[in-house]
């Protein structure tokens, strides 16, 4: 399979090549269930920030589905009926884009829409007013599951577009150039995320597909950086070790993917502190995030709140949009947490993130 016709589209309007994105959607909307947290330290940056644009890129979107088991399975070839299902659009890009306009930014997606299910994400996003840049191609998006019962779960993850036998002669400037060389969100770089209000953040998060090659996340932060954008990638493997040479801005792996990056898995405070002095030698900042025990940010750690998890599928997600929101912490840290008590990779309510900041010291 290649590419058919490229095709950008934008919320309520379809619009030809190097359009995409040059204005708001019909409405005018930047998010329409936008809300504002209350903040305990005063702080201007979990206030929105409408000034802040932000595109998210996702090569691997997803309907992600919760099937909730009434017991553990035994492995003796049981049947479970009537069980409880839960299913929502998402992907780690669109994941965080959704985040963040709930949060009141200013937000666009792309990267790959299968054309044969295509209409639950074009109204999710839509519904929180994020503008549409994804690339039509042929065939579904992926569907992802997570299995819970009783004291367990199992994830189900699938390929995305394992039918894509190539990028069409396309390479990443196809994917993202119209959004990043918007003219209406020219403005200086920035170089962390509290300096930038007022510019433009992209976030790049997910697996790839394989027709993507291993270095397209290095072509795109370096596209991107040279276009003036404040970057951030959450990836993992040789994907994110050949993108750390492009010197992204912000970088969000998990313990166990800094093996692939520093070299071994941090386990005590001091080895998350010298895996954090390994990654800041490419990337400016770094999150790394621990589970259930919470996230280190360049070196300090924040704990997480306990929560009776429901789904982890966007919790880092969620706190990486949170963070590059806000730029605190504890917020981020108590975005992903909330996030764990969604089925589907659903957002939580404002309100719940609220009160898990209140329960961090």
């Amino acid at each position: 399979m290649q590419f058919r016709a490229w095709k950008c589209y934008h919320i309520g309007t379809t619009v030809g090549k190097g359009q995409c994105g040059r204005e708001r959607n019909d409405r005018g909307e930047t998010g329409k269930t936008g809300k504002t947290l209350r903040t305990g330290s005063g702080k201007k940056g979990i206030e929105a920030q409408m000034s802040k644009r932000f595109f998210c890129l996702c090569m691997s979107p997803a309907i992600d589905a919760t099937v909730k088991l009434p017991a553990a399975p035994t492995g003796a070839g049981e049947i479970f009926k009537d069980v409880a299902e839960e299913e929502n659009v998402g992907g780690k890009g669109i994941n965080v884009a959704r985040w963040l306009a709930l949060r009141g930014a200013q937000v666009a997606c792309g990267g790959l829409l299968g054309e044969d299910n295509a209409a639950p994400f074009v109204r999710e996003m839509a519904k929180y007013g994020i503008e549409d840049c994804f690339v039509r191609v042929p065939g579904a998006t992926r569907r992802n599951e997570m299995i819970t019962w009783p004291g367990g779960a199992v994830k189900l993850n699938r390929s995305a577009f394992p039918g894509l036998a190539d990028m069409g002669g396309r390479d990443v400037l196809s994917i993202a150039v119209d959004c990043s060389r918007l003219q209406s969100w020219q403005h200086p770089p920035a170089r962390d995320v509290a300096a930038a209000e007022g510019s433009r953040v992209a976030i790049l998060s997910g697996s790839l597909p394989a027709a993507a090659g291993v270095d397209f996340y290095a072509k795109a932060v370096r596209h991107l950086k040279a276009e003036g954008w404040f970057v951030a990638l959450d990836a993992s493997g040789e994907p994110m070790r050949l993108a750390l040479d492009e010197h992204p801005d912000l970088i969000k792996p998990n313990a166990d993917e800094c093996e692939a990056l520093v070299g071994f898995i941090p386990k005590t405070p001091d080895d998350f502190k010298r895996a954090t002095a390994l990654l800041r030698e490419k990337a400016a900042h770094a999150i790394i995030s621990d589970g259930e025990a919470g996230a280190w940010f360049d070196g300090e750690f924040v704990p997480a709140p306990k929560v009776d998890v429901v789904d982890t599928t966007a919790a880092g997600d969620t706190l990486l949009a949170e963070y590059c929101h806000g730029n605190d912490p504890r917020w981020a840290v108590a975005a992903g947490s909330a996030a764990c008590l969604m089925p589907g990779g659903a957002p939580p309510p404002l309100e719940t993130v609220e009160r898990l900041y209140s329960e961090i010291p």
